[in-house]
This record gives C-alpha cells, sequence and structure tokens, in this order.
C-alpha cells in the first residue's frame, strides 16, 4: 500500500469539474450564439445538448483517469492509445492554439468588460488584453503564493457573480424566454446544419474543462467512487447554471439586443435594474483574469515535459533557480497568447480557432478507450508503458468503467464528429488555421526525433 494519503474528497473534485469549465463563455458566448441561431428554444436546447455531450465525454474519461490515476490527462491518454506522436501534437497544439488561445480569449473578455465601467475606446481593448496578459505573467512567474490567493478570490466571485445574475434576471426580467424569433434577412441561412455546428462552437468553448477532473484522479480518495461521481455531478451542476443564465438573459433582453451585446451579462442585469451592469462587469473582469492566471501558472508545466523528454526545444525544461517555475516555457506561451491577440483580435475568432482543436483531441483521446481496452485484452499488442503498467496495471476490479460501452463513447464520437465535420466545411479561416498548426507540429517532432532529440 502506498503511504502517500491522497487528500482530494468528492466535493474537492465536484469543485474542480465545476470552476475548471465556468471560465468567460457564458459571459460572452450567448450574443454569438444567437447570431447564428435565431430562436430562442434552440438556443436553450444546444445549451442542454452541450451539457448531456460533456457527460457523456466525462463518463469515458473517468475511465481513463480511473486506469491511470498518476498520469497527466489527455497529454498520457492519446500516449497510451496511440504512441508518442498524437501526444506531441496535443502539447504541441497546447501551446500554439489550445491554451494560449484560451488565455488570450479571457484577457479579451476581461478587457471588454473592463471597458464597461472605464469608457475607453474598443480600439484599446487588444492593447488591454495584451497588457492583462504582460501583467499575469510576471505576477504568476515571482508570485507563485500570491497568484494562488488571487486564484481563489477571483473564483469566489465568479460564483457570486453568476449566481446573482440568473436569480435577478430570471426572476426579475419580465419577457417571455420561449417562442422569440428575430426576423432576418432572406439570405441567412436559418436552420442549417452550418448554423447550429457553428452556434455549437460557443456552447462547446463554454463547456470545455470537464475533462480536467480525470487529471488529478491519482490525488483522490477514492478514484473508482469519486470521479466519476464528480464528473456527472459537476456536469449537470454547470448544465443547470448555464442553461438557467441563458433563460434569465432571454427573461431580460430581447434576441436583437442580445446579438448585438459585447457584455450581455452586465447588459442584462442592466435592464432589470439600472446600475449593477457596472458592478457586475466588474466582478466579471476580475474572475476571468484570474481564470487566464490560471492556463499562464499550469499548462506551461506540459511544454517543460515534453522538452525534459527530448521532444521539444531544451531551453524550456529548465526551471528558475529561485522560483521553481518553468519560466522560459511560461514566458514562451504568454508570448503566443500576445501573438494570437494580435492576429485574431476578436473574441469569436479565437475561440473558433481554440474550440475546433481542442475537441479534435477530445475526440480521438475518446476514440482511443477502444484501443485501450484492445491492447489490455491482447497482451501481444504493443505494451501500455506507464507507472501502472509496470505494476501488473490496476486491478481490473478497481477500475471505473464507461457505462453502456461502446454507445457511451460511440455517441460522444458522432456528435463531436458531426460538429467537427460541419466546421471543416463551413469555410471559417480560424478552423483551418488551427488545421494547419498540426502538420508544422508533425514536421516539429520529427525533426526533434530524428535529428538528436530522444523519445
Amino acid at each position: 500500500m502506498s503511504s502517500k494519503i491522497k487528500g482530494l474528497s468528492f466535493f474537492a473534485l465536484t469543485m474542480i469539474a465545476i470552476g475548471a469549465t465556468i471560465g468567460s463563455g457564458i459571459f460572452k458566448t450567448p450574443s454569438d450564439i444567437a447570431k447564428e441561431v435565431f430562436d430562442s428554444k434552440w438556443i436553450m436546447l444546444l445549451w442542454i445538448i452541450g451539457g448531456l455531450v460533456s457527460l457523456l465525454g466525462a463518463l469515458v474519461f473517468a475511465e481513463f483517469g480511473s486506469r491511470f490515476p498518476k498520469a497527466g490527462g489527455v497529454y498520457t491518454y492519446l500516449r497510451e492509445a496511440y504512441g508518442p506522436l498524437p501526444a506531441f501534437l496535443y502539447g504541441w497544439c497546447l501551446l500554439t492554439v489550445i491554451s494560449s488561445g484560451t488565455i488570450a480569449a479571457l484577457c479579451v473578455v476581461f478587457a471588454q468588460y473592463l471597458n464597461y465601467f472605464t469608457a475607453l475606446p474598443s480600439a484599446a481593448e487588444p492593447y488591454i488584453a495584451m497588457g492583462a496578459i504582460v501583467l499575469l505573467t510576471l505576477f504568476n512567474t515571482f508570485g507563485i503564493k500570491s497568484s494562488e490567493w488571487f486564484a481563489n478570490i477571483s473564483t469566489v466571485l465568479k460564483i457570486i457573480g453568476i449566481y446573482a445574475l440568473l436569480i435577478l434576471t430570471v426572476f426579475l426580467g419580465d419577457q417571455a424566454i420561449f417562442n422569440k424569433e428575430i426576423i432576418v434577412s432572406s439570405t441567412a441561412e436559418l436552420g442549417s446544419g452550418s448554423n447550429y455546428a457553428i452556434a455549437f462552437v460557443g456552447v462547446l468553448w463554454s463547456y470545455t474543462g470537464w475533462h480536467y477532473t480525470s487529471f488529478v484522479a491519482g490525488e483522490a480518495r477514492n478514484p473508482k467512487r469519486d470521479i466519476p461521481r464528480a464528473m456527472i455531478l459537476g456536469t449537470a451542476a454547470v448544465t443547470l447554471t448555464y442553461v438557467l443564465c441563458n433563460a434569465g438573459y432571454l427573461r431580460a433582453l430581447d434576441l436583437a439586443t442580445i446579438q448585438n451585446s459585447d457584455v450581455v451579462a452586465a447588459d442584462a442585469l442592466e435592464a432589470v435594474s439600472p446600475g449593477l451592469g457596472a458592478g457586475i462587469s466588474a466582478l466579471i473582469a476580475i474572475s476571468v483574469f484570474g481564470c487566464a492566471g490560471l492556463y499562464i501558472l499550469s499548462t506551461p508545466r506540459i511544454f517543460h515535459q515534453m522538452a525534459q523528454e527530448g521532444i521539444f526545444f531544451k531551453t524550456f525544461s529548465k526551471s528558475h533557480r529561485k522560483f521553481g517555475v518553468p519560466l522560459n516555457a511560461i514566458l514562451l506561451q504568454s508570448a503566443w497568447a500576445i501573438l494570437l491577440v494580435s492576429f485574431w483580435g476578436k473574441f469569436e475568432s479565437i475561440i473558433t480557432y481554440v474550440t475546433f482543436v481542442e475537441w479534435l483531441f477530445l475526440l480521438l483521446a475518446c476514440a482511443g478507450i477502444f484501443v485501450v481496452r484492445y491492447k489490455l485484452k491482447n497482451p501481444s499488442s504493443i505494451a501500455i508503458k506507464t507507472a501502472e503498467s509496470s505494476n501488473a496495471q490496476i486491478e481490473e476490479n478497481k477500475i471505473f468503467k464507461t457505462p453502456l460501452y461502446p454507445f457511451i463513447p460511440l455517441l460522444f464520437i458522432l456528435i463531436v464528429g458531426w460538429f467537427i465535420s460541419k466546421n471543416i466545411f463551413s469555410d471559417q479561416k480560424e478552423v483551418y488555421a488551427g488545421l494547419l498548426v498540426i502538420p508544422i507540429g508533425i514536421l516539429f517532432y520529427l525533426g526533434f526525433r530524428y535529428l538528436g532529440g530522444k523519445n
């Protein structure tokens, strides 16, 4: 028996599932969704479907987390299923698309909500976002303990803000939620699959984060019992919160106003109680600022690990001698996030660039459950090389297994596959830019492997 005391309770795991999911999306994406879907019933249905898709994925990732409790999430799941190249590509896309893009998008939202009560010109927002990235980088590099406190405070403020928002708008709003539509021009493709798939970008962006609980399965007191329960409860709580928030927006504002709002949460509260818009904007600005800080602090560890494994530039394997952080990796990620703000500029473009690539890898990882199960049943196949494997794997009766296998992973693959295929053919340059990153990553991997790198 391990001497290590596992400390993460069911409550803590549930808070991770909720906290990692609720970021900036619910405060921003409803307006983008309303631009593509012009009927309130379909808008609400998309948010419910997004929660169900997340639950399906959570059930599959719960098995991964149970099988590989000391591993590092999607990066390791891909390595276990397919080998080092897909794992490297995920790490590569974390840097060039997913994590850096998330930081960029969060800081753009921060700038927009900050601008609500500072009245700066909208042209200044990208520069505010870039400045926020620089400030957070310095803050997280030289003040690790204080950044932890700031993250906790910002999370509390986010929870206060979001529940104040949904309670006030749902109960004080005076508009009908359903049977609400807007008149569209004859050129709009109302009801087309492409409309719904493009709108689903904002939904999936908002729900991304449910898989973070599986990353810390090794620290759970009872991973077999608590990981799936935390994922299910956390996803259900987030789904309920998102559906109620959108009901509140629809109670407070008409669809045309939602469509044209850059700060829909502030506008909704201002509509039901004049003067509250500035207060909620301040809470939201602080909460997304803290959320961006968590990404700046945490994800460079993956690039740091890749460099130590010899599949990334060696300079990023070094840690700061005094503060112990992977300083070069943090600086690289932040510099790339600033570049993305400068290049894409708009929140909508950034999240399309990020969400498509991220869910492509989540789909690939989910499909990997079939490969992992095949390998475990066929010892003659390529061995799974983890610490758990070297200890004769975890006893099969202690593993959480995806219920209704193989139907749940297949359903997840079908829905996410529909989303990806529709967006590939939607003629969005952000999607193509995200796809282009992958073959470039393959070239880098081959270079690291065959020109002196080690795997």
